[in-house]
Parts: structure tokens; C-alpha cells; sequence
């Protein structure tokens, strides 16, 4: 008897399957029936801002910064042999990755697909975590954080976090710091695990030429059930005010690089809402300060900005954000250029013609990104882990109207929540 349920999404024109394991796993499957490669990712809702936390039994657990980005590369190191050896051999290509909030595995093979999908279960759901195999790996962590940290972009990102942000751990990156690697233990990597990496809390999304219901049964058979609880997250409490309007930071750099910031008043949330809030947030970014915005010419003809210049919006369960980076020789100059086009923006508000060419050019995007498998796997993991049903973007874009953008851009460029960031020339 199977365990999947076969969705059609006709605006995406996608075919999905969906199940659940006896062990709570979510198994999604996205056939493409010709393919030559197959792809697999594995994530689960644990990452570097988790770092206080009450396990299964309720007892309360903190950690150092850095814990799920170390516990991440233990599983790497497998039981008797290194994980990327076992892929290697497969020809398979592995990776991993920690992010604030989640944490992913994930390989693409054009062979062998049912050994390497044994594989990345078997390493995530059964490790050997020790003293001394964690004392091996701390010198290779320490290399990766200084590497870091030695990356302008990367500094002047955190940097930004630490203007906007008093308490959250996203002041942190998700490495931590030197001190904190020379902290972490076994004992709090094997809490961390216990408390996060149960088979119910992991989601597996694949994509390729695969029979889903040979998936499903193989996810079946190599994810056990665990009788424990699953531990909980604590939250973190954070001021309203930004932490820092104005940060710098001299670095050995040729000029100077800044970012402006503007905090949300709270999280776009997860789920329906969350997402429709998130692609309000990114078309209104779009409209101000995108490439084809009246606005952005009319600052890259004066020379405000240049190619340098960039803007992104950041959100998670716990915080969101909107921010523009340059590399001015002025940053005064170039903080208050930027803050005075925001303004403008919201006093003429959204052009319903501009909107409607930025929502066509957000549909194409989006459907060439998903187009190999390895693409839709990530797309289909990164939805679920947001709690978000697949696909639903494509309908969702079409519906966001003028007078949305026009909130939205009001609420996250709002002045009195703005921060800006600045690595100096040393």
C-alpha cells in the first residue's frame, strides 16, 4: 500500500508526489522523465540561531555559536568512512549547508541514484559523534571561519546584522566565531541531534527520472522510528529599536563598502502569508531601487551608484529586512542619496504599468529556475522548510496588486527603522 499522494499544480503545469514515511519523514517527489541526472535534498528546521533549546524531555539546553555548522560537518565524517568518499565513488556530487534557520544535504548524480539516496540517509540519520572526532575537526572549522571572516562582503553582511539587531542570533554567522568553535563539545553536538535529527522533523525532496513509489518505499525502509520527543526551539527576545544606526568597521580594503538597512516591525510570518508578504517585499525593492527603475538611472547618471550596487530582502521566523550595498568613495553621501530616493519612491508610489512588467519578469524567473532537477529539488525542500506549498508562487505573483506594494514599501522603508553599515579603508 503506498504512502504517496499524486497533487497536479496546473498553473506550474508540475506533477508532484507526496507522502509521509512511518517515521514522520515528508517525502516529495517531482518526476522529469528523461532527465539524465537525479537529484536529492535532505533539510530539516535546525540551524545557527539555535542555540537555546528545551529537548525532548523539557530540560533547557544552550549551546556555543556555531554548534549546527559543526554538528554539520561531523555528519560529513560518517561512521567509518568520510561522506564524500562514499558519493564520490557513486559519482555523485555532495554537499551540505547550515543556514540561520535550517540546515540541507543534498547530491545530483547521473547514476546510482538508490545507492547515493542510502547514503545520505544513512550518514544523516545514523552518526558517531566523540570527543576526540570532534577535537579532529576543530582545526578545519577554525581555517573556515578566519576564511570568513577575511571576505569584505561577508563582514560588512554581519556587520549590517549587528547595526539592525541587539540580541538575534543572526548577529552571529552561522560559523561563530574562533572562541566559539574552541568551545563546542561533543556533548552539545550529540544534544543538538537528538533534540532536532529525528526522522519525523527531516524533509527529503527529489527530483529526476525516479519512480516515486521506489523512493518512497527506500525512505521507508532507511528512516527509523524514534520514540523520543522532539526538542523545541526558545525564542529570543529583541528590542524595537535598531541596535546601532550607524556601525563601521575599518578593513584592508581599496574602498569603502556600505549597506543600509530597514527592519521590519516583525517576521513576514511563514505559509501563505509569509510568502505573499516576502514577493510584496522583493517586487517593491524592485521598484525603487532594480535596474530598471526610474530611479536607480537617475542615480547611476549622476554617479551615486555604480555596478557595485545591489539591494536584497532577508526574512526568517524571527526577523526581515530590506538592504542596498555600494562601494561609494563617499558613504555620507551615498547613505543620504539612498535614503532621500527611498523617500521618493514612497511619495509617488507604485506605477501599475512598472508592476505589472516586474511581475512577468518575477513569472520567467521563477520558471527557469526551476528547470533542472537539482534546481526543483532545492525549490521543493526550501518551500516545505518555510512551510509553504509547493509552487504556489506562480499564483500568487499575479494577485499582488499596486496598493500591496505600496503597504509594503511604507512599512519596510520606513526611516526610523534604518541602519547602516560601513567597512572603512584601513
Amino acid at each position: 500500500m503506498t504512502g504517496l499522494q499524486e497533487i497536479h499544480y496546473p498553473t506550474a503545469g508540475e506533477t508532484l508526489f507526496r507522502g509521509r514515511t512511518d517515521s514522520g519523514m515528508e517525502v516529495l517527489v517531482a518526476p522529469r522523465p528523461g532527465f539524465s541526472t537525479a537529484a536529492a535534498h535532505l533539510g530539516l528546521r535546525f540551524g545557527s540561531v539555535h542555540t537555546r533549546f528545551l529537548d525532548g524531555s523539557g530540560k533547557e539546553i544552550s549551546i556555543p555559536d556555531g554548534s549546527a555548522h559543526y554538528l554539520e560537518h561531523k555528519l560529513f565524517e560518517g561512521k567509518e568512512e568520510k561522506v564524500f568518499d562514499r558519493f564520490g565513488r557513486l559519482g555523485a556530487d555532495f554537499n551540505g549547508g547550515t543556514g540561520f534557520h535550517t540546515t540541507t544535504y543534498h547530491f545530483s548524480t547521473s547514476r546510482n541514484f538508490s545507492d547515493a539516496l542510502e547514503v545520505l540517509l544513512d550518514f544523516v540519520l545514523d552518526p558517531l559523534i566523540t570527543e576526540e572526532r570532534v577535537e579532529k575537526e576543530r582545526g578545519i572549522i577554525e581555517q573556515e571561519v578566519r576564511m570568513y571572516e577575511d571576505d569584505p562582503g561577508y563582514r560588512s553582511h554581519f556587520l549590517l546584522h549587528r547595526a539592525l539587531y541587539s540580541n538575534l542570533p543572526i548577529r552571529i554567522s552561522p560559523g561563530g566565531r574562533v572562541s566559539d568553535v574552541q568551545a563546542i563539545k561533543a556533548t552539545d553536538l550529540q544534544a543538538a541531534y537528538d533534540a532536532f535529527y529525528l526522522p519525523s522533523a527531516l524533509i527529503l525532496a527529489v527530483s529526476g527520472d525516479v519512480d516515486p513509489e521506489t523512493v518512497f518505499a527506500q525512505a521507508q525502509e532507511l528512516a527509523p522510528v524514534r520514540e523520543h520527543a522532539a526538542g523545541s526551539h526558545l525564542p529570543c527576545n529583541e528590542p524595537e529599536a535598531v541596535a546601532e544606526p550607524w556601525l563601521e568597521e575599518e578593513f584592508p580594503l581599496a574602498r569603502p563598502r556600505v549597506l543600509i538597512g530597514w527592519r521590519e516591525n516583525a517576521s513576514p510570518g511563514t505559509g501563505e502569508a509569509g510568502l505573499r508578504r516576502r514577493l510584496a517585499a522583493h517586487l517593491a525593492l524592485d521598484m525603487v531601487f532594480g535596474l530598471s527603475s526610474p530611479l536607480h538611472a537617475d542615480l547611476y547618471d549622476r554617479g551615486v551608484v555604480d555596478d557595485s550596487f545591489g539591494h536584497h530582502y532577508s526574512d526568517g521566523p524571527d526577523h526581515g529586512y530590506a538592504a542596498v550595498a555600494g562601494s561609494p568613495e563617499n558613504p555620507e553621501s551615498f547613505v543620504a542619496e539612498i535614503k532621500g530616493a527611498a523617500v521618493s519612491f514612497l511619495a509617488r508610489g507604485t506605477v501599475k504599468k512598472d508592476l505589472e512588467r516586474l511581475k512577468r519578469a518575477a513569472l520567467g524567473g521563477l520558471a527557469g529556475s526551476l528547470e533542472s532537477p537539482g534546481a526543483l529539488a532545492s525549490a521543493l525542500l526550501g518551500s516545505r522548510l518555510r512551510d509553504e506549498e509547493p509552487f504556489v508562487a506562480r499564483d500568487l505573483i499575479p494577485e499582488v496588486t499596486p496598493e500591496e506594494v505600496d503597504t509594503c514599501a511604507r512599512e519596510l522603508l520606513d526611516p526610523g527603522r534604518s541602519a547602516v553599515a560601513v567597512l572603512r579603508p584601513s
